[in-house]
């Protein structure tokens, strides 16, 4: 949904010169306009994962090896990227501004994305490979994570629903209420404004590892699955629909969608059925694996695509064949190693920590 959002408009005529802040008059359009929820849809599964590995009732989190973890997996392929998206910012501010004010500028505007700021002062920072922006968010939730996860892991029965309903209006007032007197661009990125999608992830986990506890590990019904999975679809469809009459540009990208989102994510992982069972095949694993790769990858090759005149619907395919190509070896030759490696000497440093308390006792 990411890479079509971004990439359509420039390979496919039919969504040629469209605004991503003007809707269309299309369903079409429209779609593609709205298919900026996927990063809420992101930010919900975020938190429903993360609460399901390592939030356990009346236990901490072991903070180090979560941001260990965290760091393992996000942040190589994301400085590798970075640093090859630098030059074209560099380039250009050097045209704007002349060789040493250029260069001034370049190094602080990659010193804030190395440092996952870019979010927080879009209007300054964000200016190498834009979607990377989500990234903020993911870093700041996970600095909240140990704290927050904890204490809504407490959470059971009518204050865990009331606590859920609560945290959904209250993110959405929050952001509403700040629509008219902030920038296009802080509305959209500002992490804290994606903060109760997230925290609404970790309560579904919560609900649902209630909900098996209560039943003794019993499935729910089909009928039930396919019931909620439809009205989840179908509040989707819906949402396109309704899309001109907010009169905002990308209304669902702060979370608007989340409880139907969650519908989708409850269906397809509380029992088996022909969806789950398709989604675990190998090669869709595969590809789940290298998802983060592609979303951080489709931007620079896009921009590659662009400065050679390649965008043309013929060379569509071979647009996302090449992004999905090169995230999967990333995935397997890049991330996977690297990850592997850094995980190691953390937990060799952790022994060296726990050898020399030893001694020193």
């Amino acid at each position: 949904m990411v890479v079509f959002h971004h990439s359509a408009p420039a390979f496919l005529p039919y969504f040629h010169g469209m605004s991503m802040g003007v809707v269309s008059g299309n369903l079409l359009g429209r779609i593609l306009i709205s298919f900026t929820f996927s990063v809420s849809f992101f930010y919900l599964l975020s938190g429903y994962v993360l609460a399901m590995v390592y939030l356990r009732d009346g236990k901490a989190v072991d903070a180090k090896r979560f941001f260990a973890a965290r760091f393992a997996r996000i942040y190589p392929l994301y400085l590798a990227v970075l640093l090859l998206d630098w030059p074209e910012v560099g380039i250009g501010e050097i045209h704007r501004y002349g060789v040493t004010m250029g260069l001034f500028k370049t190094a602080k505007i990659l010193a804030g994305n190395a440092m996952m700021l870019q979010a927080w002062v879009p209007e300054r920072l964000l200016r190498m490979n834009i979607p990377s922006w989500s990234l903020c968010g993911e870093a700041f939730f996970y600095a909240c994570f140990p704290l927050i996860g904890v204490a809504l892991w407490r959470l059971r029965g009518t204050r865990l629903w009331l606590t859920a309903i609560a945290v959904y209006v209250g993110g959405q007032a929050l952001v509403w209420g700040l629509r008219p007197h902030l920038s296009r661009q802080a509305v959209l990125y500002l992490p804290l404004l994606h903060l109760s999608t997230f925290v609404l992830g970790i309560l579904l986990a919560r609900w649902q590892r209630l909900r098996q506890a209560r039943v003794g590990g019993e499935a729910a019904r089909l009928w039930q699955v396919n019931l909620v999975f439809g009205l989840s679809i179908g509040g989707v469809v819906l949402s396109f629909l309704l899309l001109p009459y907010f009169r905002v540009a990308m209304p669902y990208n702060n979370g608007l969608l989340a409880p139907v989102l969650a519908g989708v994510i409850w269906a397809v992982s509380v029992r088996s059925t022909w969806l789950s069972r398709g989604l675990s095949g190998s090669w869709l694993v595969a590809l789940g694996n290298a998802s983060y790769a592609i979303y951080l990858i489709h931007g620079p090759v896009l921009l590659l695509f662009l400065h050679f005149g390649w965008a043309s619907r013929v060379v569509y395919p071979v647009y996302l064949a090449l992004c999905v190509g090169l995230s999967l070896l990333s995935f397997f030759y890049f991330e996977t190693p690297v990850r592997m490696w850094l995980l190691q000497r953390f937990h060799s440093r952790s022994l060296e920590t726990i050898e020399v308390s030893s001694i020193a006792q």
